[in-house]
């Protein structure tokens, strides 16, 4: 005889465990399947937000863990590079914290949630095939049994045999360059932290689970799950003595790891989408959508999804609109997991530097963890072009502090700038961070290229920078530069200043890069190309010699280094000009004489850009 049901649910963790519960509460007839025995473990990040933990609650789920298990409840730490943004969250049905539990208890949870909604529960069983297409009626079992049903859930992971039976392919596949090693320990301190610590290359998650058991996971490249069972043990070992700002790898000695190593290499975490629902059917939790767990979201999307299917259908109501639902609520989450599965690298570290000193930005960052807020109001160009500033500026801060500036060498002249000395240089620099700081910036920077006028005072402005600095030793220029530097950054990062157009932002950063480019000349440096404020400055005034020939009605500029192109301006560039990168930024930042510049590599007629080619006057030369 063929049993029939109102639904028929194959995966019993967290999406499927809670889908039936729903249903059975609303007086369907739930059958419940699950390939595994229970309780049992699966790969997970564990880690639950407060918009989770209120649907726990709701469901009855986190009562019936804590009648049983010892649960701790923690603050959030992701630290990049030394960056670290860290707190609770803002709260959501009075949970302001994370908790992080092991599936073998969470899933154990919900099962028995849902038997005592009212589910039948079957463990250990196989799904081999479905019954009917258009609708799907039911699921055949590996033993051959046929169960009839109105709707089949396929609630079973990421890769999920109800979606290969309903011949729904995965779309829009990403991928991310992290694998994971992870184990559990018992014995280390009592902690309030999840602690994510993210290196060049590696990373480490520390947080403590359910009865006084810590999950430690270590990240790496995809070659850190390679080779032997042995050589994965070394490495994981290794890697926890990596992360001193959040774990003391002393306290392990005195713990015990209770788990074999779990190995999570990178194919297991490449992303997905696949079709939400049809006739009589529906997927669930990683089955429909597998996001990196990198951000922890799986076990809240899970749920959520399983709360819209649940609510929906005993509601009366169907499921066209599941689909849309989901990929709405999923989007940019999705692709926030995959930017966040890269290792740390320059434009990290300005970002994380940012949020680590915004307190607004820092709780928006923690607060896209229970999707209150989305990642693109974090990361709001606004924001990054201050964090990309501040960090660039901090950059040429600190190499202009670790300059060696013995003996005679602050006496030297700067070719660039002959009127000054290398002592001057700083000075003015000096003198840019402070009037920055107090919104005395010259207001017409950004014209002074069209009107002498202009730059008769601009030159006033900057020579008088100098000057009310000449009596003091370089010392104490360079702890002043130090002082008002530290605090332009700070008030970069908080979004605090400077107030004015667009441009000043990136102003007293792109000066700081064109005179340490001079201070390296005068002092006998390497040039330098590549570091953040080389690469700010090189952006800069790229954009404003953009500005300058959009005002003077030409037509398109390429810059070539010979590796990457620019074009200033819109459309077929009229003429090409190819130097090395060096020679393009000081060509256009003035310190080339207009000789110098016509003898760089041009396709084109380089006589109308000649004018324009830098905001200030060219350096002189043998006449033109």
């Amino acid at each position: 005889m063929t049993e029939r049901y109102d639904a028929v649910v194959v995966g019993a963790r967290c999406a499927g465990s809670t889908l039936a519960a729903l249903l059975a509460r609303a007086g369907w007839r739930v059958l419940l399947l699950d390939r595994d025995q229970f309780p049992s473990d699966t790969v997970s990040t564990h880690v639950m937000f407060p918009d989770t933990l209120q649907r726990l609650d709701e469901l009855g789920v986190l009562a019936e863990l804590k009648a049983s298990h010892e649960l701790r409840m923690v603050n959030f730490s992701w630290r990049v590079l030394g960056h670290d943004v860290a707190g609770g969250f803002t709260p959501i049905g009075g949970h302001d914290r994370a908790t992080c539990v092991r599936r073998i208890t969470l899933d154990a949870a919900l099962v028995e949630v849902a038997k005592a909604s009212g589910v039948e529960f079957r463990a250990g069983v196989e799904v081999s095939g479905l019954i009917g297409d258009d609708p799907v009626q039911g699921v055949v079992l590996a033993t051959g049994e046929r169960i009839e049903s109105t709707w089949v859930f396929g609630a079973d992971g990421r890769v999920s045999k109800v979606a290969r039976r309903l011949g729904v392919p995965a779309t829009d596949e990403r991928r991310g360059e992290m694998a994971f090693l992870l184990a559990y320990w018992r014995g280390l301190p009592p902690s309030d932290w999840c602690h994510i610590d993210v290196h060049e290359q590696s990373a480490l998650m520390s947080v403590p689970c359910e009865d006084g058991i810590h999950l430690l996971s270590v990240t790496g490249t995809p070659d850190i799950t390679r080779g032997s069972a042995a050589q994965r043990e070394e490495r994981y070992l290794a890697a926890l003595h990596q992360f001193p700002a959040v774990l003391n790898a002393r306290l392990l000695d005195n713990a015990e790891r209770i788990s074999p190593i779990v190995v999570v290499p990178e194919t297991m975490l490449r992303g997905h989408y696949r079709t939400a629902a049809g006739p009589g059917w529906a997927l669930l939790g990683d089955a429909g959508h597998f996001k990196h767990p990198v951000t922890a979201q799986g076990i809240g999307d899970a749920i959520e999804q399983a709360w819209y299917i649940g609510t929906t259908l005993t509601a009366g109501g169907d499921l066209d609109g599941y689909q849309e639902w989901r990929d709405k609520r999923a989007a940019e989450y999705y692709e926030w997991s995959y930017a966040l599965a890269v290792f740390a690298r320059g434009r990290a570290a300005a970002t994380f530097s940012g949020l680590a000193s915004d307190p607004v930005a820092g709780q928006e960052f923690l607060d896209t963890f229970t999707k209150r807020v989305r990642p693109s109001q974090v990361t709001s160009r606004e924001r990054i072009a201050r964090w990309t500033a501040a960090w660039s500026y901090d950059d040429g801060r600190r190499q202009v502090l670790a300059l060696d500036l013995d003996e005679e060498r602050p006496a030297l002249q700067v070719p660039a700038c002959p009127e000054w000395t290398v002592r001057d240089l700083i000075a003015h620099l000096a003198g840019i961070a402070r009037d920055t700081l107090r919104g005395a910036y010259f207001p017409d920077a950004i014209d002074a290229w069209r009107d002498p006028q202009i730059a008769e005072r601009r030159d006033a402005w900057t020579a008088g920078q100098v000057s009310a600095r000449a009596d003091r030793p370089i010392e104490s220029v360079l702890r002043e530069f130090d002082e008002y530097g530290g605090q332009l950054v700070t008030m970069l990062r908080r979004g605090e200043g400077p107030d004015g157009p667009d441009w000043l932002l990136s102003a007293p950063v792109a000066d700081l890069a064109v005179h340490l480019a001079d201070l390296r000349e005068a002092l006998g440096l390497e040039p330098d190309e590549t570091s953040p404020i080389a690469q700010f400055g090189f952006a800069a005034y790229r954009d404003w010699l953009q500005a300058r020939i959009a005002d003077n009605g030409l037509l398109p500029l390429r810059l070539s280094d010979g590796a990457k192109d620019w074009v200033l301006g819109r459309g077929e560039p009229a003429v090409s000009l190819i130097a090395d990168r060096t020679e393009l930024f000081r060509a256009i930042t003035g310190r080339r004489s207009a000789p110098e510049i016509r003898g760089y590599e041009w396709y084109g007629d380089p006589a109308p850009y000649l004018p324009i080619i830098a905001p200030y006057p060219l350096r002189a030369g043998v006449p033109d």
